[in-house]
């Protein structure tokens, strides 16, 4: 599971290995769900498919809570074994559902709701996993650093959507203005972290990468992960992301 996560989330598989071993473990394990239900838009062709695809997540992971044994799937099974908490999961495979959806979003304010109920609601459960305590001290800087690391990655992923006719801008907006919000976003998750205790620092630190990717995209670069590491140890030092 871990080398899923690696392969497929490297930047939040890097802020893992701030946890301890019996927190990483859940978190990965939430990752990997993550990433199972965020792969069903690539994984049908039909729309009707892709309901049933995210369907069948519900009510396996609905199984779960209700004490019944996991289907026969890897991640469910990490799941039931890690003891993480499932509270977010029926919000993001519900909001994902819009992938199946062609259409581009028709205003920010739809695009910012999604966000939030993918990357932000991520980041709640994963905080949730880091340090109950800290959810609600968070809440600021989880708007706005998972709306800045939504948008962020909507530009990086700009060319794949491109090439299969969709847009990940939402209709009569610009590319340019996504990054003018990606970097409002980053600013104002960066004041709102200095609320936030170091304790689900590993379930957050990868937002520290927004500003590097943007930069990258301008210059038609990657980001090493020599940078990522480096950016998140001071981050980790610092208390700022």
């Amino acid at each position: 599971m871990d080398a899923l996560v690696r392969r497929v989330d490297e930047d939040r598989w890097l802020a893992t290995r701030f946890a301890p071993a019996e927190v990483r473990a859940k978190l990965i394990a939430l990752y990997a769900a993550y990433y199972e239900i965020a792969h069903t838009t690539e994984a049908v062709r039909e729309a009707a498919l892709g309901d049933i695809r995210l369907e069948w997540w519900r009510r396996g992971v609905e199984e779960i809570a209700e004490g019944k044994p996991p289907r026969a799937h890897p991640v469910l099974a990490a799941l039931k074994e890690t003891g993480v908490s499932l509270d977010v999961l029926p919000q993001i495979i519900a909001t994902r559902a819009r992938d199946l959806d062609a259409a581009p979003f028709a205003t920010w304010a739809a695009l910012d709701a999604y966000l939030d109920g993918t990357a932000g609601a991520l980041m709640r459960g994963a905080i949730e996993v880091c340090a109950p305590g800290a959810v609600e001290a968070a809440q600021a800087f989880v708007q706005s650093g998972a709306r800045a690391w939504g948008y962020t990655g909507l530009l990086r992923a700009a060319p794949y959507w491109q090439a299969r006719g969709r847009s990940v801008v939402p209709r009569d907006a610009s590319i340019e203005e996504m990054k003018q919000r990606a970097l409002a976003a980053y600013g104002a998750s960066r004041e709102a972290s200095r609320g936030v205790p170091a304790s689900p620092f590993a379930a957050i630190g990868y937002v520290a990468f927004v500003p590097r990717y943007l930069k990258a995209l301008a210059r038609e670069r990657d980001v090493s992960l020599f940078t990522r590491h480096g950016a998140l140890v001071v981050a980790s030092a610092t208390g700022r992301i």
